[in-house]
């Protein structure tokens, strides 16, 4: 591999404004281009003069205030795109540190790396206050900091940038294959892959972000690059000496250090992760409807006595014989709790004996639960009831029988009841070479979409930045005449209430995706995604209208393909004292299904459904979308959408 060829491959392509991921992937290089370029034609400019014989200081500061001008073209270049990315590096760098404590080998680096960076930019910021002051300076100033920079000593700055690549990348000159592995960039990209608070932050794929570092170095390699270049430029100049194999030695010696960082960093960004997920928000920040939403009314715990459970109106049986019934009424209205709490009009599940006594509090205030608590421990409870308790308890029937009281899971559909998702396709403005670059469950009129983001496509795998926006919700009414269960969307039932998990990538690494949907495969709510092709140079999408494609996981847990994750007595995602984590895998279902009976009554539907928008915060071209579940042990987590990042070493690859 050479640099050299990269960035002549470079050179003829076209530079654009603030866009994605890959447009980060352009800004730098183009820095480098026009870095490398101006400083070409500076040495250019002043190979037509001849070397300086004289010393006379008017000459000497005739010269240095034109290189001056030249170095402040280059700051520029510079100076522009750094103010881009630094924050965020800065910030991410920061909490690496925090979390690095116990590894000391890989905290001496980072903390060499920050040092290393330090220095030279220290070096570059005193370059930079020269420019500020070109008319007052003595020509002595300007030549006494060329040679501090260029001395072969300890302080030279050619050690400090080999210092730095070495530490990054490490020296791999004597092996054959790049020893990846072992080098500063891939422990801090695997730390940031293993460290969900690290993608809480930076809100990027694991591979964005060892290309922002990479890019951080780069930038830190051109400020020293640039300084030694007009730091001959002004020894030149100022008469003391010709300095031509210095100035070969020095370039070569560049070119090597960024040939090996771009193979590295080529090596890295193969073996990390383009996945990107949402993070939940800081404990007690959650709000429903801004970061979450949940399917209402659905297998909802039930308190019923047996009695009220068949036709017969009898007590010969007991609570688990009704796996799937309906209440034929309420036998005793006056004396019942049956005749204190509102019926269940739907299908009664799945009952069990409640063999203690217990204390009811009846949802005053929440039309989603039938119950603010149930005690099943006798005075265990440390929330307040609006209302006297309900203290429902067994009776007798005749001699033989004893009515117990069952709890049980009630079905009911109605107004109240969340429980539908869309099936329509969501998909880009495709014809207007629009992608999607962001994705978010929404519920709107009961019903659960994934809204998209899209953005014009650019050539180069770029991204309009400014045309960034999120597509209207198709927001229909279940209810309406022309709407149509099955087809327009799916009702969660008893026997139809699993999603799969999966994550769909394109098949061809210039494969974009322009839309979404859900369909029904095996009773299973299953996702499919659309992928267009793009002509790369172009940035046009390929005949989007014709050769565009769906693409899902037809794996089937009827065939042992999938396998069920099982949510057991979970209790409220939001009441977890940590962040929840992505817990589940590729080829995976796992079925809406009721909270904890002993911690929240059985009154909610979990998994909760993560609403918050999953856009990286370098907008990028997507290569896939997925859903999958995150929570903790013990609570009821979230299905949400994650979204995999356009491939960056496809366009690397693409001009070696």
């Amino acid at each position: 591999m050479n640099f050299l060829l990269i960035l002549c491959a470079f050179s003829v392509l076209p530079a654009f404004g603030r866009g994605g991921a890959v447009q980060e992937t352009l800004d730098i290089v183009r820095v480098l281009r026009e870095v490398t370029n101006t400083i070409l034609k500076t040495w250019d400019l002043f190979e037509k003069m001849p070397v300086a014989e004289v010393t006379a200081a008017a000459a000497i500061y005739d010269k240095q205030r034109q290189i001056i001008e030249r170095i402040e073209e280059v700051n520029d270049h510079i100076r522009n795109f750094e103010e881009k990315q630094t924050r965020d590096t800065v910030v991410i760098i920061n909490t690496l540190l925090r979390e690095m404590q116990v590894n000391s080998q890989v905290l001496h680096r980072l903390n060499q790396l920050k040092d290393l960076t330090k220095y030279i930019d220290l070096r570059h910021d005193q370059l930079e206050g020269y420019e500020n002051y070109t008319d007052k300076l003595h020509p002595s100033t300007l030549i006494n900091f060329a040679k501090w920079n260029v001395d072969p000593g300890s302080n030279s700055l050619s050690l400090l940038l080999q210092l730095l690549n070495e530490c990054l990348y490490v020296d791999n000159s004597l092996l054959s294959t790049p020893d990846f592995k072992h080098s500063l960039l891939w422990e801090l990209t695997a730390s940031f892959e293993a460290s969900p608070e690290q993608m809480c932050l930076a809100r990027q794929s694991a591979q964005q972000f060892a290309y922002q570092i990479f890019t951080k170095a780069v930038l830190t390699e051109l400020k020293g690059y640039s300084i030694i270049e007009f730091s001959w430029m002004i020894l030149r100049q100022s008469g003391r000496g010709n300095f031509t194999q210095e100035l070969l030695l020095m370039r070569e010696s560049h070119h090597k250090r960024m040939d090996r960082a771009v193979e590295v960093l080529l090596l890295v960004m193969n073996n990390s992760s383009r996945s990107y997920w949402r993070c939940d928000p800081e404990k007690g920040g959650h709000v429903e409807g801004e970061t979450f939403d949940r399917v209402t009314r659905f297998m909802q715990g039930f308190v019923e006595n047996e009695v009220n459970l068949n036709e017969e109106k009898s007590c010969k049986g007991s609570c688990p014989d009704y796996h799937d019934t309906r209440s034929s009424g309420c036998y005793q209205p006056e004396e019942e709790f049956c005749g204190q709490q509102p019926a269940c009009k739907g299908r009664i599940y799945n009952c069990d004996l409640l063999d203690t006594d217990i204390s009811i509090c009846l949802s005053s205030n929440d039309s989603i639960r039938r119950y603010k608590y149930i005690d099943f421990k006798g005075g265990d409870q440390n929330q307040q009831c609006d209302s006297p308790e309900k203290k429902p308890a067994s009776w007798s029937s005749w001699v033989f029988w004893r009515c117990h009281y069952c709890f049980c899971l009630c079905d009911e559909q109605g107004p109240m009841s969340d429980r539908f998702f869309n099936l329509r396709d969501s998909m880009s403005d495709y014809a207007q070479n629009k992608i999607v670059t962001g994705i978010k469950f929404v519920k709107k009129n009961r019903v659960f979409h994934l809204q998209l983001q899209q953005s014009e496509l650019l050539p180069l795998g770029s991204i309009n930045g400014s045309s960034q926006e999120w597509l209207p919700i198709d927001a229909y009414n279940v209810s309406d005449v022309d709407i149509r269960d099955g087809y327009d969307y799916h009702t969660l039932t008893p026997d139809s209430r699993a999603l799969d998990l999966d994550e769909i990538s394109a098949k061809s690494w210039n494969d974009v995706v322009t839309g979404v949907r859900f369909r029904i495969f095996n009773k299973h709510l299953n996702l499919e995604v659309r992928f267009s092709s793009f002509n790369f140079s172009s940035g046009r999408l390929i005949e989007p209208q014709t050769k565009s494609y769906w693409l899902g996981n037809d794996k089937s847990h009827h065939e042992g393909q999938r396998r069920k994750f099982v949510l057991k007595e979970g209790d409220l995602p939001t009441n977890s004292e940590f962040p929840s984590v992505p817990l589940s895998k590729n080829d995976q279902y796992m079925e809406f299904t009721s909270s904890s009976q002993l911690k929240d009554a059985a009154q909610n539907a979990v998994p909760f459904v993560d609403v918050q928008e999953v856009v990286p915060d370098i907008a990028t071209p997507l290569a896939g979308v997925g859903i999958y579940y995150k929570g903790r042990p013990g609570y009821g987590g979230f299905f949400a959408p994650k979204v995999i990042t356009f491939d960056l070493t496809k366009r690397w690859n693409a001009f070696l």
